[in-house]
Order: C-alpha cells, then sequence, then structure tokens
C-alpha cells in the first residue's frame, strides 16, 4: 500500500511539473525577442492548437513564418487570420509577403485595395509605390508619393523619391518643379546630388 500511494503521490507531481511547464503566450513574445523565432512558433503552435479559430493566434503564427521566410504558409494563416476577423493587420502581412515573394503585380493590386478603405495610411502608400516602382510604372509610383505629401508635405524622402519617379516617368516640368522645392529645403538630399545636372538649371 505504502509503494501504491507512493506512486500515486509521483504521478500526480509529475502532472503538476508538467502543467507547470506549459508555455504561455508571454514565452513565445520572450523567445521572439531572442530572435528564436521557430521557438517562438512552436509555442504559438501549440496554444493555438486548443483555441485554432483565435484570429490573434492566427495572425501571430503567421507574423511569426514572414519572420522565418515561410512566406506562402504565411500567407495562407494571415488569410485566416483575416476572414475570421477582418484586420489591416492581417491585410498587411498579406502585402508584405507578396513583396517578399517579389509579386509586384498582387502587391499593387491588394495595397490599392487596402486604401479604399485607409486613403491616408503613408505605410500602405509607401508599399504600394514600392511594388509600383519594381514594375517600372514610374508614372505610378509618383502619384503614390504625391498622395503621401499631401499628407506628410514635408517628408523631404518621399519628395526625393517623387522627384526621382516623375524624371523617370519623363515628366520633366513637375520633376523640375518639386526639385527646386527639394533643393531649397534639404540641399544634402541625395537625390539633390544625382539630378543636380539635369534638373537643377
Amino acid at each position: 500500500m505504502k509503494h501504491l500511494a507512493l506512486v500515486i503521490i509521483l504521478i500526480s507531481l509529475s502532472g503538476l511539473l508538467m502543467a507547470q511547464a506549459k508555455s504561455t503566450i508571454s514565452d513565445s513574445y520572450n523567445a521572439e525577442t531572442a530572435r528564436n523565432y521557430t521557438r517562438a512558433l512552436q509555442i504559438m503552435e501549440e496554444i493555438s492548437a486548443k483555441d485554432p479559430d483565435d484570429a490573434f493566434y492566427t495572425l501571430r503564427i503567421a507574423w511569426l513564418q514572414y519572420l522565418l521566410g515561410r512566406y506562402n504558409d504565411a500567407i495562407k494563416n494571415y488569410t485566416r487570420s483575416n476572414n475570421a476577423s477582418s484586420s489591416l493587420d492581417a491585410q498587411t502581412g498579406i502585402l508584405n509577403c507578396y513583396l517578399a515573394l517579389g509579386k509586384w503585380s498582387d502587391a499593387k493590386a491588394l495595397a490599392d485595395q487596402i486604401l479604399k478603405s485607409h486613403p491616408q495610411n503613408v505605410v500602405i502608400l509607401g508599399k504600394a509605390a514600392y511594388a509600383a516602382y519594381m514594375m517600372q510604372n514610374y508614372r505610378a509610383t509618383a502619384d503614390y508619393y504625391l498622395s503621401i505629401l499631401k499628407i506628410t508635405p514635408w517628408d523631404m524622402e518621399s519628395l526625393g523619391y517623387l522627384v526621382n519617379n516623375l524624371y523617370l516617368a519623363k515628366d520633366m516640368d513637375n520633376a523640375k518643379k518639386h526639385f527646386a522645392r527639394l533643393k531649397k529645403y534639404y540641399p544634402d538630399s541625395p537625390m539633390v546630388k544625382e539630378y543636380n545636372k539635369l534638373l537643377g538649371s
């Protein structure tokens, strides 16, 4: 009897220790902070297994898959999360994956769709501009930067990109106009140095 009681106590203690050893979402955050993305993802997958329809858990799994370069898996989970609870976070996550995969057309199309609901979002405008630039659609890229500058008119980096893309789009009149403004307010801009001979006269 004593032996049986001891076995029961040991089993109970083992179960208690196992329960205490279960990872929490905080452990996942800590693993991510330590750049141990594989462990952070493993923890989230364990947590999510008990609540598979949770939109945030799925979103976080997608984010960690993105950090690991597993972009197609991340797209699937960002989409699952967005379907469960529509969010700009999930939509931006899909957009980031398209950009990472070099799917410029898909990225631009998604960015345009997001901008219908969030026209003032300069982050999405910037990503749309990058996709358009990689497609060598310099006119569209310039238009995105014009939209950014309507929201943040003193963003000199965006002003420089606007000058660059207006020049590439062969819109010389507007390129010269915005170049003069850039040179006035940010004479050390790399774009001023690059285009001074071409647009500075």
